[in-house]
């Protein structure tokens, strides 16, 4: 049997248990995982698009109010701006001072080609833009207060004619309030969108125009705050692609004049921008928005980049009733959402081969150790099927194997021992026999064998079991006679051979001979049924042979010392 088989086939099932353990239960929390992540990560894009809105109509609602506080329904609108100076700067006063962030700026303009623009500066500091002549450039005035004096600042350089701004022409031909789109405020390099409404006279005859401006600052910090990863966008466009604000990404490019210029996302840098415009401009189409129908409608796809990488995009529309209509856009690389899921997955991979290296550490220490004492127990029974009585068989395990070592401990002594003296057998001697003479120290030994005398009649007169008695009490007295380095067994019947180490002299064969002798013929003390007083002893013949001197094999000893045994019964029937 080979060890290091024995020790693969006790181990290897544990580790292939614990492998198979480990991928089932990595395979299984990757599926969850994955599955609950995509669900979440669909429901946190959905979300985050949905507050993206309302973000949105939170920083543009008031500028409707701003409006209607510049020019309230059923106010008279004068012809001529002159007429009215001190309630327009009334009103806007008022209209600047309710949503100071975003709307602190509102202006009007009318047929005549006359202005008036209102800048809040501060809580109590306004900058007043007049021009009462279209042939005139606009004045700058500052003043404090509701009721503060103005005083002249500066003149504007260029002419300001109202009525060529694109808020103005817009909203003559609407209705309602409208929203131009957006565009750069190059003194502050901010995208701003301007919301306008027409004004009308008494008469219902268009007189003017009145607009705010909507820094869209604000949106952008929004969108730069919020949490998507670093390969995630969030980011909010017009429908013709032109970028208002983004995460991770300038809303603002350089012209090659090194002018800020509008950024389109479908010509932009970031293939995630890129690819997530595409895809949900091709879902939105080019339909008109329908403010109650389709403001914060949703839309889902996923869309290749430019790269090839798989991108989830989730999108809400932004509609209102002046005519706005952008895109707030999710998009976040699938790779991105799993990638934790995939470490994870990496760390329980980590693990159970951590736990199967462990295990074969463990186990060879362990099983390795039960292989060694299976493999030792198993070459000793075969020394032993051999006829190897000198195999030592000792254990000192309390488990199973330990009794398996102890049954086969006492297997040997049942197959190395005479069954009714107790001494050893045939098997024993041949094995000592051939152990001694191979032996390369070749030291001598001699070798003794023993016939008892009247037995026979000992065994007719007094029974069988008396026979058995007195088989047993010779054997005890002779292994009692002898050193611990030697042996006795019992051929059968009423033969002994005695194996006595180190003899080789006449003078030490002899003695011992003598020494055997008294201790077969002494009075029999264990026989029963015998009449009290009366003396039963047993007589012996004893031949001897020494090796090598006498034979030079096991088998030619025991017929040389047989030999001797019969030599010696003779001369004592002679006597």
């Amino acid at each position: 049997m080979n060890l290091r088989s024995l020790r693969v086939s006790l181990i290897l099932p544990y580790v292939l248990l614990i492998a198979l353990a480990a991928a089932a239960l990595g395979g299984v929390s990757y599926w969850a995982a994955s599955r609950n992540i995509g669900l979440f990560s669909d429901q946190y894009m959905r979300a985050v698009a949905s507050r993206i809105v309302q973000a949105v109509h939170f920083h543009v609602h008031g500028s409707a109010s701003v409006l209607e506080a510049a020019f309230p329904e059923g106010v008279p609108v004068q012809a001529d701006l002159s007429s009215d100076l001190d309630n327009l700067r009334t009103r806007f006063w008022v209209a600047t001072s309710m949503f100071t962030n975003p709307n602190n700026y509102v202006y009007y303009g009318n047929q005549a080609g006359q202005s008036i623009a209102l800048k809040r500066l501060s809580e109590k500091t306004v900058e007043l833009r007049l021009k009462l002549r279209p042939e005139l450039h606009r004045l700058y005035y500052r003043y404090q207060g509701i009721s503060g004096k103005p005083r002249l600042v500066e003149e504007e350089p260029g002419l300001f004619d109202p009525r060529e701004r694109i808020w103005y022409q817009l909203a003559q031909q609407t209705s309602g309030q409208i929203w131009t789109t957006v565009y750069i405020d190059f003194s502050s390099r901010d995208l701003v969108v301007t919301r306008a409404q027409r004004v009308l006279g008494k008469d219902g005859r268009f007189r003017g125009v009145v607009a705010t401006d909507v820094s869209l600052r604000e949106i952008n910090r929004f969108i730069s705050s919020l949490e998507i990863g670093d390969q995630g966008r969030a980011f909010v466009i017009e429908r013709d692609g032109k970028l208002i604000a983004a995460t991770g990404f300038n809303n603002l490019g350089l012209s090659v004049e090194g002018k800020p210029m509008r950024v389109s996302a479908a010509n932009s840098d970031d293939p995630v921008i890129q690819a997530a415009y595409e895809g949900i401009s091709r879902m939105v189409g080019q339909a008109q928005a329908n403010s109650k129908l389709d403001d914060n409608r949703e839309y889902r796809t996923q869309v290749r980049d430019s790269r090839g990488d798989i991108i989830t995009v989730a999108a809400r529309r932004v509609v209102d009733d002046a005519g706005m209509d952008w895109l707030a856009i999710v998009a976040i690389p699938r790779d991105a959402i799993f990638t934790g899921i995939r470490q994870q997955f990496g760390v329980a991979l980590g693990i159970g081969l951590l736990a199967v290296l462990l295990t074969i550490l463990i186990g060879t220490r362990i099983f390795g150790r039960i292989a060694h004492e299976v493999i030792s127990l198993s070459r000793a029974v075969d020394r032993i099927r051999s006829g190897d009585a000198s195999v030592a068989i000792a254990t000192r395990r309390r488990d199973e194997l330990g009794d398996l070592a102890r049954n086969f401990s006492a297997m040997q002594v049942d197959l190395f021992t005479d069954c009714l003296t107790g001494v050893a057998n045939r098997m024993a001697l041949d094995s000592l026999l051939a152990r001694l003479i191979t032996d390369r120290r070749k030291a001598p030994f001699a070798v003794f064998f023993i016939d008892l005398n009247d037995f026979k009649p000992l065994n007719d007169e007094f029974g069988h079991d008396n026979g058995d008695r007195a088989l047993i009490e010779v054997a005890a007295r002779i292994k009692a006679g002898l050193r611990s380095q030697d042996m006795v067994a019992r051929l059968g019947g009423d033969e002994f051979v005695v194996v006595a180490k180190g003899i080789s002299s006449a003078d030490a064969v002899n003695d011992l001979r003598c020494k055997l002798q008294a201790c077969v013929e002494m009075p029999l003390q264990t026989l029963e049924g015998v009449a009290s007083g009366r003396v039963i002893q047993l007589g012996s013949a004893i031949g001897a042979a020494c090796w090598p001197s006498d034979a030079q094999d096991a088998e030619a000893l025991i017929r040389f010392a047989d030999a001797e045994m019969y030599r010696d019964k003779s001369a004592k029937r002679q006597r």
